[in-house]
């Protein structure tokens, strides 16, 4: 039996590495596929939007053909997990394995832990590169060719440290994000990326349109030259992800008030906050389960569903009343007011801007008489966009 191949997507936080994995995902010729995903979060964000049924699998585990590597598992049990996994995922006789690491990852260890069973083979190494935030935070790259310094920011200088990083082991880089910047910004970055990695093939992506097929022709990169670059770099001893950058989890069900969110977002996104993700719900638009991403200053809201909550209520007296009792059922142990509503949302960064905005997320929470306001159907303020993209 031939190796099976491991193509591994690399990439700092937000640059569309999930993305890219979900419209893959829906590609006929990966139904065969397995899935790794790590996740520096302990929520497991990434692995759920990659599950057949969008649930959270346990962290270390493997459930249908995704696992679910997140925490601990993607940081210091890395190695030992990873062989866990392959050990459990040769089993399925997948065609292909997709590892979508966390944004933090260094590349070296990672590549190790990805080798580490004979069965199983690199066959791409690659970094994604959001054009936006390129544009926006590392004038188009220059800041990673050493051009340029990051200002003396030192979040944005750990930021430019872990990116050029992952980039010198690529093979393949995807500048995802495209159609948000102009052709001559293209361009300009597409040159600096050439300069920092000549050997690489750089693609371009929009709206997750590029292909693995289109990547064919590419040849795998070859474990002795990387081996020898994470010597010649002094990265042999390195940990698994960036240091000081962690992550903290925000809990909480009462609902955001949405204009105070809004103004939290517009005044605390400092540069040292690189990622936010999770679940949350508006006083304003209390039925929708709405999917929270944010990277650099571009923040995403997504709807992935509604609350058991809201659909007991059986407003448009489509459901059976077998199906509303089984509702009511299932929200017997939640809360007496908000149901299984509630807020999650992962706080990834530096320590100054992670509390900042966790700070910012605390105060921008209905206060109890907004939340008597809004159980007597009272209206709020909504700055969000009232048009919202669709799980998929």
């Amino acid at each position: 039996m031939d190796n099976v191949p491991i193509v591994a997507l690399c990439g700092f936080l937000g640059s569309g590495k999930t993305t890219l994995l979900r419209r893959w995902r829906r590609d006929e010729a990966l139904a065969n596929a397995a899935f790794i995903v790590h996740d520096l979060s302990e929520q497991g964000i990434d692995a759920s939007l990659l599950s057949p049924d969008d649930k959270t699998p346990q962290a270390g585990s493997l459930v249908g053909r995704v696992a679910a590597l997140h925490g601990q598992h993607s940081n210091k049990q890395l190695s030992e997990s990873l062989g866990t996994t392959l050990e459990e995922i040769s089993a399925l006789n997948p065609s292909i394995v997709l590892s979508e690491s966390t944004g933090a990852a260094r590349p070296w260890p990672l590549i190790k832990a990805l080798t580490q069973d004979s069965r199983f083979f690199l066959r791409h190494f690659i970094v994604t590169v959001d054009a936006l935030n390129l544009h926006r935070d590392f004038l188009d790259g220059k800041m990673l060719t050493a051009d340029l310094d990051a200002h003396g920011d030192p979040a944005l200088c750990r930021a430019v440290e872990v990116l050029a990083e992952q980039l010198a082991f690529a093979n393949v880089i995807v500048l995802t994000k495209t159609d948000t910047v102009t052709k001559a910004v293209i361009e300009n970055q597409v040159s600096y990326l050439q300069k920092l990695q000549p050997h690489a093939t750089i693609a371009l992506s929009a709206r997750a349109g590029l292909l693995l097929p289109q990547l064919e022709n590419t040849p795998p990169p070859n474990f002795l030259t990387l081996s020898n670059k994470a010597k010649q770099l002094g990265l042999i001893q390195q940990t698994s992800t960036a240091e000081n950058v962690e992550a903290v989890v925000f809990r909480d069900q009462r609902p955001f008030h949405p204009q105070r969110l809004h103004e939290a977002c517009m005044n605390h996104l400092g540069t040292g906050l690189y990622r936010t993700k999770g679940f949350l719900w508006l006083a304003s638009r209390p039925d929708h389960t709405l999917l929270w991403q944010q990277s650099g200053s571009q923040i995403s809201l997504e709807l992935t569903g509604l609350w058991r909550a809201e659909l007991a209520k059986n407003a448009d007296g489509k459901l059976l009343p077998e199906e509303v009792e089984h509702l009511q059922n299932m929200l017997k142990n939640e809360h007496p007011i908000f149901g299984d509503r509630h807020n999650e949302i992962t706080i990834i960064g530096i320590e100054t801007d992670r509390n900042a905005f966790l700070s910012a997320l605390k105060n921008a929470l209905c206060t109890p008489q907004e939340i008597e306001a809004w159980q007597n159907g009272e209206s709020f303020p909504d700055p969000w966009p009232k048009s919202l993209r669709h799980s998929q």
